[in-house]
């Protein structure tokens, strides 16, 4: 049975319509299209398949079995933990002018674009032995800017609202951190197969 969290009338309901009153005031149809067009394609099984197949192709040619152990068991635990807290909080989405995509349907917070975005960017961040710290440097800009981009998507389409997206960081990070601190602690010195 679902209980629902007491969100209406509260500061966070407040906070979270009046950035949406603000963004709900100032899309731009171009830029609308363009970040409907990303959604789309980001929940689209055809999409999903191909980052999968691209993902596996590179963890077996740079044969980073850890790293991709560890990527995919934090974006699928991530994932698993949001909706089922979604049930648990049962808090609704945005709707009538506040969103442009209102085919999104199932409860809102925490997201599982953010929790599981970032819970896979905090993995392969962490798992990947950097060849420099410059180099670490800017794959973690990358990555946090890549996890941004999607989170900020959902806000600006109105599939989530502003706390969503934050719980499911909140979330999300640290199911990453976890998940590849539990593989380092499991096989401590191989990061990778040797080449045969």
């Amino acid at each position: 049975m679902r209980h629902s969290l007491p969100l209406r009338g509260s500061r966070i309901v407040g906070f979270d319509e009046g950035i949406m009153r603000v963004v709900a005031e100032t899309r731009q149809d171009a830029v609308t299209r363009m970040v409907r067009a990303i959604g789309d394609a980001g929940v689209g099984l055809e999409v999903l398949g191909l980052l999968a197949l691209a993902g596996v192709a590179a963890v077996v040619v740079t044969r980073s079995w850890r790293v991709g152990a560890a990527a995919a068991a934090s974006l699928l635990l991530a994932d698993l933990i949001a909706h089922n807290l979604k049930q648990v909080i049962g808090r609704p989405r945005p709707s009538g002018d506040l969103t442009v995509w209102p085919e999104i349907q199932g409860w809102a917070m925490p997201s599982t674009h953010a929790a599981a975005t970032s819970a896979l960017a905090m993995a392969v961040f962490l798992a990947v032995n950097w060849k420099s710290a410059r180099t670490r440097r800017t794959a973690g800009t990358a990555l946090a800017a890549a996890v941004v981009f999607i989170g900020g998507c959902m806000v600006y389409l109105g599939a989530h609202w502003p706390t969503d997206v934050l719980v499911g960081w909140l979330l999300g990070t640290p199911v990453g951190a976890a998940v590849t601190w539990a593989a380092r602690r499991a096989r401590p010195n191989i990061t990778q197969i040797p080449r045969p």
